[in-house]
């Protein structure tokens, strides 16, 4: 069987598999294998013939992380047709070289009001309107740009400001999530759908509930592509003189936002949709000024108190409220604190604050003394 015939045949078998991009990046990365060789029969297809095809391309500078997709896809491919009884090659032998390392790209406060300000706010212009609601849901909710890509006007609930949206990944063990933002971007939602409503009087829409549309070129009518919004930020990144940050810059941020807030790997990892906690370990890795700050906490002598060294317990205040609360349901007739005594104690501590002291060995929350 000729390579190309079999690269239509694996195709058509793995969209049954897996999901429509990921069908297609394998059958770009297999043509260009099948270009590379001249459409040889896979059974002629050599061990020596995929090295030479790998090596090439690393002589001509591709980097090395594309490699794993490359021969991701070749393997497949062979197994495919190692199973249903072909003499190709034993595809356990195609390597598959190790990811290099990369810092991600966190984007910051900053960099994002530099990008909005980058978008005409008073224009009836659909791009910048429909733009703005898009950059305001990857910023809040950390969403995939596949997933706000999905959404569909059905799936918001702009009075509760929340939507369930479909996870990209991890389907089998939560497929559906519910994303929250904030006024700001639900008023960018509000005027999109206005002129989404006039969009649909004007063109035809591929996908009639489909939030997010495409307003010019042949694709017009179509549901935003994953594509479409890479090209979106590099526009707008490039018109505020910035570099580049894609959708994951804003993931990234939400992730370490979570942390800085007192929340926990857990908030991040229900929040950001993950499936593991493996998966949320890397939105909170800190790097640069991020991580000298955090790592200073910790250099003080554990016998000295320094207040700048000293972080307020932001559950600590919600905590006595829940006790009052609990008391004054439990100690009703009884001969023990009163309420208003134990009241007043509260109030002292919320004033004068409860602090934990961080040391290099432990954190220890001092005793609080009570007031006479």
């Amino acid at each position: 069987m000729l390579t190309k015939d079999a690269i239509n045949q694996f195709s058509n078998w793995r969209q049954f598999k897996v999901k429509k991009t990921t069908v297609r990046g394998y059958d770009r990365e297999l043509r260009n294998f099948c270009l590379f060789l001249r459409n040889p029969d896979i059974e002629h297809i050599t061990l020596s013939n995929v090295m030479e095809y790998l090596n090439g391309m690393a002589d001509l500078g591709w980097d090395r992380n594309s490699f794993v997709g490359k021969c991701m896809a070749l393997r497949k491919f062979f197994e495919f047709y190692r199973l249903q009884g072909y003499k190709v090659i034993d595809e356990e032998l195609i390597p598959i070289p190790d990811k290099e390392p990369k810092l991600p790209r966190v984007a910051s406060d900053e960099q994002y009001k530099q990008l909005v300000s980058a978008i005409p706010q008073d224009t009836s212009d659909p791009r910048h309107i429909r733009n703005l609601a898009i950059l305001g849901l990857l910023w809040d909710t950390g969403a995939r740009n596949g997933e706000v890509c999905s959404l569909n006007v059905d799936d918001l609930d702009l009075n509760e400001k929340r939507a369930i949206i479909r996870t990209e990944k991890a389907k089998s063990r939560r497929p559906f999530r519910e994303i929250f933002w904030t006024d700001d971007t639900n008023d960018y939602l509000v005027r999109w759908l206005k002129k989404r409503d006039h969009l649909t009087k004007v063109m035809k829409f591929d996908e009639p509930g489909a939030l997010f549309v495409s307003v010019t070129s042949v694709k017009c009518g179509d549901r935003f592509s994953i594509k479409g919004v890479g090209e979106m930020l590099r526009r707008y990144c490039n018109r505020a003189k910035m570099p580049y940050m894609n959708a994951h810059s804003f993931r990234h941020h939400r992730g370490h936002h979570i942390i800085k807030s007192g929340g926990s790997t857990a908030d991040v990892m229900n929040i950001l949709g993950h499936a593991s906690v493996q998966s949320t370990t890397i939105y909170t890795m800190m790097h640069g000024k991020e991580l000298e700050q955090r790592a200073r906490l910790f250099l003080t002598d554990s016998n000295k108190d320094f207040a700048g060294e000293r972080e307020r317990d932001p559950g600590f205040d919600d905590a006595l409220q829940g006790l009052v609360t609990f008391l004054r349901n439990e100690n009703q007739g009884k001969e023990a604190i009163t309420v208003d005594e134990f009241q007043r104690q509260a109030e002292h501590f919320s004033k004068h604050g409860l602090y934990m002291q961080r040391t290099r060995s432990k954190t220890k929350v001092p005793y609080p003394q009570y007031i006479t």
